[in-house]
C-alpha cells in the first residue's frame, strides 16, 4: 500500500526549483522516544541510517452541532532495519527544476513522518525532496515503498 509523505496541493513556489519539504511536525511518539526533531535540511551527504521509523496518520473527523472539525491523529509507527541505499540516493536528489507554470492536481496526500537512525544513535527527520506540486519525488515514495516495514505501534 502506498502512503505518501505529505499533506499538500500547493503548487508553484516561484523560485524555479520546488522547496525541500519539511515533514509534518505531528506528534508521534515513536519518533519523540527517538528523539527527533522535523528539520528544514535534506539527509546530509555524510549520514548513513541503519533504521528507519515512520509513523502514518489517518484523517480524524470530529461531528457535532456547533463546531464540526477535522484533523489528524498517527495511526501506527513502523521500523525498518533497510538496505537503505536507495532511499538515501533518492533523499540526496536535488528538488525538481520547474519549467513555465505547473499544472498540479489538488490531491490529498496523508503525512507520513519518516525519522533515520544512525549506528551512533543520531536520529535525523529530514526534509524530503520535492516535486514543483510539493509532493516527495517519485523515487523518495519507490524507495520507501520497497522497504519492509515491521508495525511496532498502533495508534488511537
Amino acid at each position: 500500500m502506498f502512503v505518501a509523505i505529505v499533506a499538500g496541493a500547493a503548487c508553484s513556489s516561484g523560485s524555479g526549483r520546488a522547496p525541500y519539504l519539511t515533514q509534518s511536525a505531528s506528534s508521534c511518539p515513536a519518533v519523540e522516544v527517538l528523539g527527533g526533531r522535523p528539520s528544514a535540511d535534506p539527509l546530509p551527504t555524510d549520514f548513513r541510517p541503519v533504521s528507519a521509523v515512520r509513523c502514518t496518520f489517518r484523517l480524524t473527523i470530529h461531528q457535532s452541532a456547533a463546531s464540526p472539525s477535522s484533523g489528524f491523529a498517527w495511526g501506527a509507527a513502523q521500523r525498518s532495519t533497510g538496505p537503505f541505499d536507495d532511499l538515501v540516493r533518492a533523499l540526496h536528489l536535488p528538488p525538481q527544476e520547474q519549467d513555465g507554470e505547473p499544472v498540479c492536481t489538488a490531491d490529498f496526500v496523508m503525512p507520513v513522518l519518516l525519522a533515520l537512525t544512525d549506528a551512533s544513535g543520531n536520529t535525523l527527520v529530514p526534509a524530503l525532496p520535492g516535486t514543483v506540486c510539493r509532493t516527495p519525488l517519485p523515487e523518495v515514495r519507490a524507495a520507501l515503498d520497497t522497504l519492509t516495514w515491521m508495525e511496532i505501534a498502533h495508534g488511537e
